[in-house]
């Protein structure tokens, strides 16, 4: 058995006009056109999975901008495109929205609780669950296990400190460098998603709050790369 691979036709979809890659065109696309609303839970069966904790079990409430660039391949050729959003976390509630040309609003996920509600105001119908966008930011700013132990963390020989623990079904391996996450690598052993999620951190991600300057997570599940840069973290 192999695992469904819907992550080329989102991330096409994606760099096609979701992220206002289309210009102008796609927002006059746009104009008119119903807003398609969905509605479901963290609990329900999903293709690509992970445990979404409640957000106010997420830590410090934030606020940051994002610049994402994505690379998939389709048909044998790449596909590149770029995509400005918002992440906030704030009390009980993780809200994600996607901007387009002249930051038009796009797209909003909203979690709280168990309950996803999306909204989309502009571009083609997603292929895939808006939920997957939801995951994604899961995996860089919330799945962690413990932190290492502080004389790990910061050992005289200056080498890394490396953990391997089970995290919500997953086999985590992480690699943490000068006090710092470095990189975090899941894996689901007996599954039919071969390969892992690779994330990398920038300068940023600690004990403390993991809020990265920078992040590369690397999907071998559906086949796809985001490169994420983080700018001007608030805290709320």
């Amino acid at each position: 058995m192999t695992a469904r691979r819907p992550g080329v036709a989102a991330l096409v979809t994606v760099v096609a006009g979701v992220g206002g890659l289309g210009g102008l065109g796609i927002l006059g696309a746009g104009c008119g056109a119903a807003e398609r609303i969905a509605v479901l839970s963290t609990r329900d069966p999903a293709d690509y999975p992970c445990v979404l904790h409640d957000p106010h079990t997420l830590g410090r409430d934030f606020t940051v901008r994002q610049n994402l660039m994505i690379h998939t391949e389709h048909d044998g050729k790449p596909v590149d495109g770029q995509l400005e959003g918002i992440v906030q976390k704030r009390g009980d509630t993780l809200l994600i929205m996607g901007l387009g040309p002249m930051n038009v609003k796009t797209f909003t996920i909203e979690q709280r609780g168990e309950r996803i509600e999306f909204h989309q105001f502009v571009g083609p119908e997603l292929p895939f669950s808006p939920r997957n966008i939801l995951v994604d930011v899961h995996r860089v700013f919330f799945k962690r296990l413990p932190p290492p132990a502080p004389e790990e963390l910061h050992r005289v020989d200056g080498a890394d400190a490396v953990q391997r623990g089970e995290l919500d079904g997953e086999t985590v391996v992480e690699t943490w460098r000068d006090g710092s996450l470095h990189d975090a690598v899941f894996t689901r052993p007996g599954s039919a998603l071969r390969g892992a999620i690779r994330v990398e951190f920038g300068p940023g991600c600690t004990t403390g709050a993991c809020q990265p300057e920078s992040a590369m997570l690397r999907n071998e599940w559906f086949g796809y790369t985001l490169a994420i840069n983080n700018d001007g973290y608030e805290q709320l």
